[in-house]
């Protein structure tokens, strides 16, 4: 009885990825549509080695959910040497993280996106790209997802980054730093 239990659930667990609505897909790079990104709004200053990148994904503007690769890394890539001004002086800083599924959005569907992108903080503090809608590509199979044919994603324009500031803490330590230290020269 226990076996035959055990068997049953055995086989309804691996039949039920297979029923599931596959997932639509997006390759997650800015490389397709050559949207760079900068580290003022100067348009020639790439974004540094380091920088961190977030891809938002949904399906629709109020539910964006941070997308990882295929192979489920992420939320989070990292712009490396090969994808500073990957396309030339002035085209800006790229990344490319492989592809990913969009979560809500089935296959062949609409989904909504965002681009974030910060360096030298803990995480994103106001570089972001305007929300946008395009149509996600197809995947093959829902669990786990493959790629069938991933949609490139359409980013509109281009991501100036945000330098994190100094905070009202970190500028008051500073000021009794300097202040300690011209009591002590004047010793």
């Amino acid at each position: 009885m226990k076996t035959t239990l055990l068997a049953i659930l055995a086989i309804a667990a691996a039949l039920a990825p297979a029923r599931l609505p596959a997932q639509g897909t997006v390759f997650l790079n800015n490389y397709d549509s050559r949207a760079g990104i900068y580290r003022y709004s100067d348009e020639i200053t790439p974004a540094p080695l380091g920088t961190h990148v977030e891809v938002l994904g949904g399906p629709n503007p109020y539910n964006l959910y941070p997308l990882l690769t295929s192979a489920g890394a992420g939320p989070v890539f990292t712009i490396t040497a090969a994808g500073l001004e990957a396309f030339g002086p002035g085209s800006g800083s790229y990344f490319d993280a492989g592809y990913g599924a969009v979560p809500g959005v089935l296959s062949g569907g609409t989904g909504f996106f965002q681009i974030r992108a910060w360096y030298g903080a803990s995480g994103f503090e106001g570089a972001a790209t305007p929300v946008w809608s395009q149509l996600v590509g197809k995947a093959d199979n829902p669990f786990p997802p493959t790629p069938g044919s991933p949609a490139p994603l359409n980013i509109p324009g281009r991501l100036d980054l945000v330098l994190p500031e100094p905070s009202t803490a970190a500028l008051a330590a500073l000021g009794i730093v300097g202040v300690l230290l011209l009591r002590r020269r004047e010793e």
